[in-house]
């Protein structure tokens, strides 16, 4: 928690990295992507509590009493004045009617505006969603991870990786002219990122706690082995299980990027080849009867070569694109 306080502190007004679970609500997802930092609860921070004793919502009950009190008295001193008003028929009976009516009309005008209020803030309560009134922060806690609050050291590390490959894709030519399946990427490479981001953060976490609790203890004592060993172990196939998915990613993202470049390339030959003609009248020009720019010659079957290349760079990160499926549900075993 303190180490969650120091980054935000240290990162301030900058806009952090959010990474979301694709099935969080739209509009919850756009408050999450617009709120600050310190209103963001952090993947491993504990629930924040509800509002203290003491607050306006405990105070209300302790003030109506006294409020009631009040206005009986207002009440019963207008009945009096009404009634010795009415039933007298002296010269200060029309004064005392006055006074009664001058005494009453504020506390009708009071007593209104606080009707009128108590309604509006009804009204608004019903037409907030069920995420709006404790927030999205807290709502959706643990469906969203903040990268630069939320892991460390390795973890974060090994999130940047996913995240510069996700970016390689998203950036990648053929990826936005279509060459490659870019609708299906794009719907399932939020998928892949949330499933990275969560595991890595479920990582982080006790990691964190574990560290805090051996520096009171020695790791070399056989009753603490006895639970770090199985800790260690569960952490270590979890790494392997990360890996596994961000080298996925990046294979991908390679793909995609060596599939730019050979297209990349072949324009430029294209372009290259281009200036043949000009080349060709300095030929003619010399007298030189043999012409090696021409189809049958060397340089154009190289090409020819060069634009197969790239042509199969594209088809190979095409086939990696639909390998990248949405990360299935793991419902591990029944405990024996």
């Amino acid at each position: 928690m303190c180490q969650n306080l120091a980054a935000r502190r240290s990162i301030g007004a900058s806009v952090a990295e959010i990474v979301i679970d694709p099935e969080v609500p739209e509009a919850a997802r756009r408050e999450l992507e617009q709120a600050s930092l310190s209103s963001l609860v952090g993947f491993s921070d504990p629930v924040p509590g509800q509002d203290p004793p003491g607050d306006e919502d405990d105070a209300g009950p302790v003030r109506q009493p006294g409020a009631r009190l009040a206005a009986g008295a207002i009440v019963g001193v207008m009945a009096v004045m009404l009634g010795a008003g009415l039933s007298s028929a002296g010269p200060f009976s029309a004064d005392l009617l006055f006074l009664a009516l001058l005494i009453g009309l504020p506390c009708v005008t009071v007593g209104g505006i606080h009707l009128l209020r108590k309604a509006v803030g009804s009204a608004q309560e019903l037409r907030g969603g069920p995420w709006a009134r404790p927030g999205a922060a807290v709502a959706y806690r643990r469906r969203y991870v903040v990268p630069e609050l939320d892991l460390q050291g390795d973890e974060l590390a090994r999130w940047q990786r996913a995240s510069q490959a996700a970016r390689t894709v998203r950036a990648s030519e053929a990826v936005g002219l279509g060459l490659i399946n870019s609708v299906e990427v794009a719907a399932v490479l939020p998928y892949h990122l949330w499933d990275i981001a969560e595991r890595l953060a479920l990582l982080s976490g006790p990691g964190q706690r574990q560290a805090a609790i051996l520096r009171d203890l020695d790791v070399s004592d056989p009753d603490v082995q006895v639970v770090l060993g199985p800790q260690r172990r569960a952490h270590e196939l979890a790494v392997a299980d990360v890996e596994r998915r961000i080298e996925r990613l990046e294979g991908f993202a390679a793909l995609a990027a060596r599939a730019d470049a050979a297209r990349k390339r072949r324009r430029a030959l294209e372009e290259l080849a281009g200036l043949n003609a000009d080349y060709e009248d300095l030929l003619v020009r010399l007298g030189d009867q043999e012409n090696a720019l021409t189809a049958d010659g060397r340089p154009a079957g190289e090409l020819r070569a060069l634009a197969a290349a790239a042509d199969e760079a594209v088809r190979r990160a095409n086939e990696a694109g639909r390998a990248l499926i949405i990360p299935a549900l793991v419902i591990p075993p029944p405990a024996g």
